[in-house]
């Protein structure tokens, strides 16, 4: 199993210039916990809601707060051929939500979160072998 097979491809993206409350907005709406940071084509960082979350609270009087200021810059990340446990071990030991995914050429072309990891090992499960227990 790939991450190619499991991570989320239609991205939302943002820019390291983008203002944070925006930013903010833009994954509340989407329902996203992490975006990418991508200027002029590449990936320069990764940014998740907490992080927003934080920087809002701790500069409510600073205005012109944008994301590049905030994200994590070079962030960890994984290539889409490689298996999603590699994705995971990544991810726990890292602390992570989410890993950028480049493909063959180094280009952004996804990003595998924990939900989407949990997604492929669900479907190992054998539901009788593994049964639902209900109270």
């Amino acid at each position: 199993m790939l991450v190619k097979e499991y991570m989320t491809k239609n991205l939302i993206v943002l820019k390291s210039t983008e203002d944070v409350k925006n930013a903010f907005n833009l994954l509340l709406e989407n329902g996203i916990r992490q975006a990418p940071v991508v200027d002029k084509g590449e990936l320069v960082g990764i940014v998740s809601d907490r992080d927003l979350r934080m920087a809002l609270v701790q500069n409510l009087k600073m205005n012109n707060l944008t994301v590049g200021l905030i994200m994590t810059k070079d962030p960890v990340i994984i290539t889409e051929d490689s298996k999603v446990t590699a994705a995971g071990k990544l991810i726990s030991k890292g602390k992570f939500n989410a890993i950028p995914v480049i493909g063959e050429s180094g280009e952004l072309t996804g990003i595998i979160s924990t939900t989407d990891i949990l997604k492929c090992f669900l479907e190992l499960i054998d539901d009788d072998y593994f049964p639902l227990i209900t109270k």
